[in-house]
């Protein structure tokens, strides 16, 4: 499993713009990793300045936000419901056809992704499910959701360095 810093190395430009932060779980890591590819393939060879925003978990899931040069995707609002998350997001608005058409195959990658990451753990990646133990919502395999009842020390996020890992 490639770890965030080597994303980050492989997809430089996908990280070099404003940002307001990275923060990706240990669980979702290969599934970023394949979004980061598939976003890269898309762009080919003009990357349209494309950069992540911020990376973070919300309500148990990821959450990826970007912008790419003349273009800046719609507002996203998330809801806690007794069923889940329930995400609405209003539609950007742009006249240039084509990187509509391109921004509008991102956004559903990244919602696909995104979507992925709502039933599998967050520390491993394993299938999982809602965990409301202790208030704060995760998303946990059936070991994990164990783990956090009897101690709740969980191996969540990657280390801060390559020399810790």
């Amino acid at each position: 499993m490639a770890t965030l810093k080597e994303i980050q190395d492989r997809f430089s430009y996908q990280f070099a713009g404003r940002n307001i932060g990275f923060s990706i779980a240990n669980g979702w890591l290969p599934e970023f990793e394949t979004l980061c590819t598939q976003i890269d393939q898309l762009l080919g060879d003009d990357k349209m300045g494309f950069h992540w925003v911020q990376l973070k978990e919300k309500f148990g899931s990821a959450r990826y936000y970007w912008e790419m040069d003349e273009y800046q995707p719609g507002i996203r609002i998330d809801f806690m419901s007794t069923k889940g998350v329930i995400s609405m997001s209003s539609p950007p608005e742009i006249s240039m056809d084509s990187i509509k058409v391109l921004a509008e195959k991102i956004d559903k990658m990244i919602n696909m992704a995104t979507a992925k990451t709502q039933d599998h753990c967050i520390c491993c990646g394993a299938p999982g499910k809602l965990d409301r133990h202790g208030g704060y919502h995760l998303i946990l395999c059936e070991d994990h959701s164990d783990i956090r009842k009897k101690n709740g020390d969980l191996d969540i996020w990657p280390l801060e360095s390559d020399d810790e890992q």
